[in-house]
């Protein structure tokens, strides 16, 4: 029995022996080093068991009143982590800064540094995680949490100022992370004007980060440095004279309107382009070169926009389509267009059908093309995402002369709803064919292909009671004012007229963020119409907008 006891004694020392080389004074009376340990033990135990409120009530009694024992560093940061843990991020950061103030070479050093910075970005303390989060990236070799670090810095540096920036800088300069500081530093610098100090740290960071991924940023910004401040002053491209002079009239008037009323926060400059695609590239360089305009406004036929879209990108301009979404020159960087794509209709369509109609099974026919099969993926993924079902999707070829075993094949699964996504000849073609095939008690669902009057006049009752989803020219609220300003429902006028209200917002801009501001402004904000044919006629159900 004796011998036992003995043993026991031993075995507490050893389990203790780490704490007690600073515990040899007690910090309170009459309690010991193994005290403390078996305090910390508990803790710790609940820690490992997820309790993580009663692991710091245990464990706060070794913070507040043991901080010369051994068991205080850990103890320290388990209750950091346990905070963490119970998103009290501004009490884990605390007790973590405190902890690497008081223990800089803890053996807790990497995962304290990471916990620190997690709690000040999930704070939204940009540069204080940034901070951190570096510190962290440079010193792990944990490939993976070095990735999530390395997500949250980017997610970080464009929130931060010149001089957070510059200290981050001036620590991490023989770091690779330095190639994302520099950038963010000089992008930031060229917008606020600071031609000098942007040109100097753009340099600095081809020349250390030859192959940087931000080679065409860092030209694109050097552009706009070289173009200079912002002049106020915007151009834009009317056919005044010419074929299509009734369109640019009418496009006048709206500018005049804007003018009389002071209602933009930049002056317009308008020139003919004679309804001609070589005057228009002529007048467009006449806005960029002599009146130096800040971007153009063109409401201007595809055929002139492809070659003032090259001139304006060239000279680093920002183009505004309001006429157009084709895909094409969406692809050019500095071009924006106001149009909305088939597959966001789709998906608007397919909303409206979920949710207004309450339709659950639905079946997609579509002609087997590149252009039609992403718009009726977009509406399968649309329907699927919301829980509903696509009992079949259903290719064919678009010179088929019938659609006999497509559309049997389709009634075999008993759907509600059919969507078309097809040009207009299709569906003219298609929608007798439903009916004849013993589906025309499913409701037709399709996109704005269906909004024409061929539609109507030769699809007769095949199309009556269909639902689709077409672009919007415009929102009801400009709408209102585009009335009241004297102007009558007209698809291309309403665009014109949309495209400037929008951009009354654009207060203040300088060149390096104005194809961003442009860009959130025109398409933050898309509008779609969800019609029906009643009587042969379009009748507009609702408005949806999708931001």
């Amino acid at each position: 029995m004796k011998r036992s006891y003995c043993l026991l004694i031993v075995l507490i020392a050893i389990s203790c022996a780490t704490f007690a080389s600073k515990a040899t004074q007690p910090d309170a009376a009459k309690v010991t080093s193994v005290e403390i340990a078996s305090i910390y033990e508990k803790g710790n135990t609940l820690f490992k068991a997820k309790e993580y409120q009663k692991a710091i009530t245990q464990l706060s009694v070794i913070i507040d009143k043991h901080k010369k024992s051994a068991a205080y560093e850990p103890a320290l940061y388990i209750v950091a982590f346990s905070h963490y843990k119970l998103d009290r991020f501004k009490k884990a950061a605390q007790l973590g800064e405190k902890l690497l103030k008081e223990f800089p070479n803890s053996q807790y050093l990497l995962n304290v540094i990471s916990l620190v910075g997690e709690s000040f970005f999930k704070l939204g303390e940009d540069y204080k995680a940034a901070y951190y989060l570096t510190k962290y990236h440079t010193q792990t070799e944990d490939t993976t949490a070095q990735n999530k670090a390395f997500k949250r810095i980017i997610h970080t540096l464009p929130n931060l100022s010149i001089s957070q920036l510059e200290k981050l800088h001036r620590a991490h300069m023989a770091d690779p992370l330095d190639e994302h500081i520099l950038y963010y530093l000089a992008q930031i610098e060229a917008r606020e004007g600071k031609k000098k100090e942007a040109e100097r740290d753009f340099n600095l960071l081809l020349r250390r980060f030859p192959k940087t991924r931000y080679t065409f940023e860092v030209k694109e910004y050097q552009r706009f440095i070289d173009l200079g401040k912002a002049t106020g002053r915007v151009g834009i491209l009317l056919p005044l004279t010419g074929e299509y002079a009734n369109f640019g009239q009418k496009f006048l008037e709206v500018i005049k309107s804007f003018e009389d009323n002071k209602e933009l926060p930049f002056s317009l400059h308008y020139l003919d382009t004679k309804s001609d695609p070589v005057e228009a590239i002529l007048v467009a360089s006449k806005l960029i070169t002599d009146i130096h305009v800040d971007f153009i406004i063109a409401p201007i036929r595809l055929l002139e926009a492809f070659g003032v879209c090259g001139l304006a990108f060239a000279k680093g301009i920002p183009v505004i389509l309001p006429m157009t979404s084709e895909a094409r020159l969406e692809k050019i960087p500095l071009v924006i267009t106001t149009g909305q794509s088939n597959e966001e209709q789709a998906k608007c369509v397919a909303q409206y059908a979920m949710y207004d109609l309450t339709i659950d099974r639905f079946a997609v026919l579509f002609p087997d093309v590149a252009k039609y099969r992403s718009v009726a993926q977009a509406f399968a993924d649309e329907i699927t995402k919301n829980h509903r079902e696509i009992v079949t999707m259903v290719g064919f070829d678009p010179d088929s002369i019938t659609l006999k075993w497509e559309l049997k094949a389709i009634k075999d699964k008993d759907p509600e709803a059919i969507f078309l996504p097809m040009d207009r000849e299709m569906v003219i073609n298609t929608t007798p064919q439903i009916a004849y095939y013993g589906l025309e008690h499913v409701k037709i669902l399709g996109i704005e292909t269906f909004k024409d009057e061929k539609v109507t006049r030769l699809g007769e009752k095949y199309v009556e009671g269909a639902v689709f989803a077409a672009a919007s020219p415009i929102d009801s609220l400009s709408l209102k004012e585009f009335i009241r300003a004297g102007f009558k429902e007209d698809d291309l006028l309403a665009k014109f007229y949309h495209t400037l209200w929008r951009l009354k917002e654009l207060m203040t801009y300088n060149r390096s963020d104005l194809p961003e501001q442009i860009s959130m402004m025109l398409k933050g904000r898309e509008v779609f119409n969800i019609y029906t044919i009643k009587n042969g006629e379009f009748v507009k159900l609702t408005e949806i907008l999708k931001q």
